[in-house]
């Protein structure tokens, strides 16, 4: 899989060959949500210069989930390795959605925003302990770009993204049942969902990379 414009580590691609497992020893605890991984290694290297990634720093430059998740994304797709990055919740640590590279399992009892709408829908669980309703549905349309290889800031809003919940519901039901499939191994619910996504310009950021399905 090729790197996407968010994965895309520019001059510093060949640092992603020393890559360490755990990768804190980078990029330290929570900071910036980096636009691309381009953005997160040139602040590195500035103040870092010439330093492999396996080399320890006192002072990382600090990451957000979804740019370490990208960053680990980014050294996988350079092996050659189809990953991606998926939105979803670590309730034990808090509300906020949360992005994990998909090769990587699911730490921190991490919980796919799909599985939480469609359990939410179900009446099975609380929206409230996510964020609400409508933090789950943005959650779900925030994983269905990850998912296209559209690592998109968590911050950016498209869409019927919003504070309210609205009409086409059932969408967001199908897409959520797709999802999920997908981040099980379902080769034909891939298809399908690659197919929604290029087709239908509502459900994905504006400034979107369609990539055939």
């Amino acid at each position: 899989m090729s790197q996407s414009s968010f994965s895309d580590p520019g001059p510093h691609a060949a640092l992603l060959d020393c890559l360490p497992d755990d990768v804190t020893t980078v990029v330290g605890g929570d900071g910036p949500d980096w636009h691309r991984v381009a953005d997160l290694l040139d602040a590195d290297q500035r103040r870092y210069p010439g330093r492999p990634l396996t080399a320890p720093r006192a002072h990382p430059v600090g990451a957000s989930t979804r740019a370490s998740s990208l960053l680990v994304v980014a050294a996988l797709r350079r092996r050659g390795v189809p990953a991606r990055c998926r939105v979803g919740f670590a309730p034990r640590l808090g509300s906020a959605p949360r992005v994990i590279a998909t090769r990587h399992g699911r730490d921190d009892g991490f919980v796919l925003a799909g599985e939480v709408w469609l359990a939410y829908r179900e009446g099975v669980v609380d929206a409230a302990r996510y964020g609400g309703g409508a933090a789950v549905r943005d959650a779900v349309l925030r994983d269905l770009a990850h998912a296209n290889a559209d690592e998109v800031p968590l911050a950016d809003t498209w869409g019927p993204m919003g504070p309210d919940l609205v009409d086409d519901l059932d969408v967001v039901d199908e897409l959520a049942a797709l999802l999920v499939a997908t981040f099980l191994g379902d080769d034909v619910a891939e298809r399908e969902l690659a197919e929604r996504y290029a087709s239908d310009h509502r459900i994905r950021p504006p400034n979107a990379l369609v990539r055939a399905a």
